[in-house]
């Protein structure tokens, strides 16, 4: 049984994973409203890479299984719960660092390609009804429409009724006012503010997650320092 300042640790280690665990089921949550959401934006894009509430989803789960088996580790101040919690969360911090980097690193990249991905959309408007359907609720969530204008639809095909501002069925040939600005803006400004809030919120579990491995390394020690002296 672990005494004196180390006993402060193992609380302060148990209320870090409390802190890790709660803050993965508030990523798996906010993850699992934004697919709700915004899946129609994912089906037109079809890159992983900017399928942000996947990420959010992942982070949370993994968050949420390691607060769980840190905050039993800490309690019954198991040699091997506590040392597989920090083995663990130290390559979740490195796995999270190399994303927060690559993802800098191939910025500019991600936007280049997010207008070609919005025009192959466009192109499989109507050979595909989920695709349809996502750029028709794209439209509306983004009050915008085609790429850069609704003139890019005349290339491919007629111009939706979901760039209407009122969506009806016939609501073009009525010649009734459209959305005027283009998607790949709308577009960029949400995957440009999705790729920050993951980036933030990496930064923030990587701090917590960093002071989880000490303090479990203080205990881990602690614990086998008590096992030696209750056998030796």
């Amino acid at each position: 049984m672990v005494e004196g300042g180390v006993t402060i640790v193992k609380y302060l280690l148990f209320l870090a994973n409390l802190v890790l665990w709660v803050g993965g089921l508030s990523l798996i949550i906010v993850g699992s409203i934004l697919q709700l959401k915004f899946d129609n934006v994912l089906d037109i894009l079809g890159d992983e890479r900017l399928a942000t509430p996947i990420i959010l989803l992942v982070i949370g789960s993994l968050c949420t299984l390691l607060g769980f088996l840190g905050c039993c580790g800490a309690i019954r101040e198991n040699y091997c719960l506590t040392v597989s919690f920090a083995v663990l969360l130290a390559l979740l911090i490195t796995c999270e660092i190399a994303a927060v980097i690559i993802g800098y690193a191939l910025h500019d990249s991600f936007r280049l390609g997010i207008s070609n991905q919005l025009q192959t959309g466009m192109v499989r408007y109507h050979e595909s009804r989920g695709v349809e359907s996502a750029w028709d609720k794209t439209h509306q969530l983004f009050e915008c429409c085609g790429v850069t204008n609704s003139s890019d639809w005349l290339t491919f095909t007629t111009i939706p009724d979901s760039c209407c501002v009122e969506e009806m069925e016939g609501c073009v040939r009525e010649n009734a006012p459209l959305f005027e600005a283009g998607c790949i803006h709308s577009v960029e400004q949400w995957t440009l503010k999705n790729g920050a809030m993951v980036g933030g919120i990496c930064a923030v579990l990587a701090a917590i997650q960093l002071v989880g491995v000490c303090f479990a390394c203080c205990l881990s020690k602690s614990i086998l320092k008590d096992f030696h002296d209750f056998y030796y």
